[in-house]
């Protein structure tokens, strides 16, 4: 019995139309591979669609699928090329905001970067984008390191300790007054290109609310201190008020005592409960610290805590005169607000109490150990509390 032979496979033209898409975008052999049929019949039927006018010539239906063959084909092949173009700009504004601000330094701050980004992208689009050839950056990987660029290296290190140590709250004017202490000379503009090079910013500056209760009938003392905020001796003028830290457990509240001779916070007290013993308990622990002498001009807002009686009591106990702000005049207590603020925005707000406990520890540690000892101050010639104190009594 003669062996059957096999029939001859039958394509629909809705197939070929397809497959020679396919083959467009693909390539013959490509196309040819996935369909599973012979390179020589898709080729033919290629031949075939070019040279008739309206594609693959059958009737019916599977004509007029034929007969846009070539304008279908057209449109893919611009829809291709225009995703193509977007997807590279897309990918150039990408290394442009990346790169934002290398583009106006200097050849080797350019190689640097590119050299530093080389696994992501591209070298020669890295080169292309920054306006430098990519035989210079070659040569410049190999050629050792200028003399400028192994300063610029070390000065790197440096700025980076610092800017973590203070845990990036300083900017460049405070880390160039620290490199000065550590006998480092370098100027500002040094220094904020070393921290772009870097890619490192000081904390995001959030906005500070304050607010007042003085919504009460409590005697309110005038305001004696009228904005004299600098030119004091230790412990002879201190200003004070209180804030709220959030926790996972509820509000924590603070009161602080600062004087205003050498921004030192003098004392504190923290509670639950926003009542006169919080900023009571805060005077006592600032009075007996600093055996304060009698005559201390003790500045405040207005709210009830401070002009209730059992404060004006112990304030009168330390034979300390008290000052009050104006209704609504966060200004006349700037000073005090000044140090709420940098606690909030360089330390509370960078993180997550789960306690009062832990906000406690931790609220103590920044005041005492960071603020007072090793936190420079503008307004005191970039020097800490601690030290422009010593070198007040010194004097």
């Amino acid at each position: 019995m003669s062996e059957k032979s096999v029939p001859k496979r039958q394509y629909t033209n809705e197939f070929k139309v397809e497959a020679i898409r396919l083959a467009e975008t693909a390539g013959q052999h490509e196309a040819a591979r996935r369909l599973g049929v012979p390179v020589a019949t898709l080729g033919n039927w290629s031949r075939r669609s070019r040279s008739s006018e309206g594609g693959i010539e059958t009737s019916g239906r599977d004509v007029s699928a034929a007969r846009v063959t070539r304008p279908i084909s057209e449109l893919e092949a611009e829809n291709s090329r225009l995703r193509k173009e977007l997807a590279s700009a897309k990918l150039d504004i990408e290394i442009l905001f990346k790169s934002d601000g290398v583009l106006r330094e200097g050849v080797a701050v350019k190689y640097a970067w590119i050299d530093d980004h080389r696994d992501q992208y591209s070298i020669t689009r890295l080169c292309q984008i920054l306006g430098v050839s990519r035989s210079g950056y070659c040569q410049w990987r190999v050629r050792p390191p200028s003399a400028r660029a192994q300063a610029n290296a070390a000065l790197d290190v440096e700025v980076a300790a610092i800017h973590r140590k203070h845990r990036g709250t300083y900017g460049r004017s405070r880390i160039v007054r620290q490199l000065r202490a550590q006998g480092r000379a370098a100027s500002e503009e040094r220094v904020r290109r070393s921290l772009r090079r870097q890619d490192l910013r000081p904390v995001y500056r959030r906005a500070y609310r304050v607010t007042t209760d003085s919504a009460h009938s409590l005697p309110v003392a005038p305001n004696l201190l009228d904005r004299r905020f600098n030119g004091w001796q230790p412990d002879r003028a201190w200003v004070s008020d209180i804030t709220f830290v959030r926790t996972g457990e509820g509000w924590l509240y603070l009161a602080a005592i600062l004087d205003l001779a050498s921004r030192r916070v003098v004392g504190w007290s923290m509670s639950e409960r926003i009542d006169a013993e919080l900023v009571c308990q805060a005077l006592r622990s600032a009075c007996w610290q600093r055996k304060s002498a009698p005559g201390l001009l003790l500045h405040s807002d207005r709210g009830a805590q401070y002009a209730s009686r059992a404060y004006q009591k112990l304030a009168a106990g330390f034979k300390a005169t008290i000052s009050m702000s104006r209704r609504a005049n966060a200004w006349d207590n700037a000073p005090m607000e000044s140090f709420f603020k940098t606690l909030k925005v360089e330390r509370i707000y960078e993180v997550h109490y789960e306690t009062r406990a832990q906000a406690r520890l931790d609220i103590v540690d920044w005041i005492e150990g960071y603020y007072n000892r090793e936190r420079l101050h503008t307004s005191i010639g970039f020097l800490t509390p601690v030290d422009y104190e010593a070198s007040l009594i010194a004097a």
